[in-house]
């Protein structure tokens, strides 16, 4: 996944000519946090925010005073065909809501905002979308991942989507992150815990009011059947 998937072409950009003033009337009428600021080349020349214009100043700026380019944010920029997932890190220490996309030439593209980024995310790991989340905490010398996919999917779960994460003080354990479609996801977290996984964490059960004594029951009854 690229950043080109994500650009957003239509985003407010400023004029490195506007008057302080007027961007700063539009930052606040747009309710916009920040703005890309571009010369009359379309090249990218940094971020304006309403902070920094009011930085310095005892009120609002005046009518006859120019954006000033020392007043702009920096703000790391990316290309197009750059992969979102190398960038995660970088991307969770910027301030700004939004980074600006610009090509090899330094024209400007548009932007990728945390909105886009965090819905990307969230239907990447199928949040939201009648799946279980499902962590299993595993120490340095521990079960085999083939062997956990293969106890979760013979019971009856299919997963959609993992990652992993070191755990412990020395970071040497994993916790394994699952999400998972299954029809009886009581079924699955208990029977994990019987095989001696530690489950870290779980999403809720669908039905709060789950009846254990008609849980056994069920499982004899599939037991019958098989």
């Amino acid at each position: 996944m690229t950043f080109a998937s994500l650009i957003e072409k239509n985003h407010p950009v400023v004029s490195l000519d506007e008057p302080a003033a007027q961007v700063a009337r539009r930052l606040v009428e747009g309710g916009m946090a920040f703005a890309p600021v571009i010369d009359a080349d379309q090249r990218y020349v940094g971020m304006v925010s309403l902070a920094g214009l009011m930085t310095g100043r005892k009120g609002w700026p005046s009518a006859k005073s120019a954006l000033d380019p020392a007043e702009l944010d920096v703000v790391p920029v990316f290309a197009p065909d750059e992969q979102l997932f190398e960038k995660l890190r970088a991307l969770a220490e910027i301030k700004s809501d939004i980074v600006p996309i610009v090509d090899d030439q330094g024209r400007y593209a548009g932007v990728v905002s945390q909105r886009g980024i965090l819905g990307f995310l969230a239907a990447r790991f199928h949040s939201g979308d009648g799946s279980s989340t499902l962590e299993i905490e595993v120490p340095p010398i521990g079960a085999k991942l083939s062997e956990l996919i293969d106890t979760i999917e013979k019971n009856d779960a299919s997963i959609i989507s993992f990652t992993a994460w070191p755990s412990g003080v020395d970071g040497e354990g994993q916790i394994l992150f699952f999400r998972v479609v299954t029809h009886d996801f009581f079924r699955l977290i208990r029977n994990m815990e019987k095989y001696g996984y530690l489950i870290r964490y779980h999403s809720p059960f669908p039905d709060s009011g789950y009846d254990e004594l008609r849980e056994k029951a069920l499982e004899f009854l599939r037991y019958m059947d098989m």
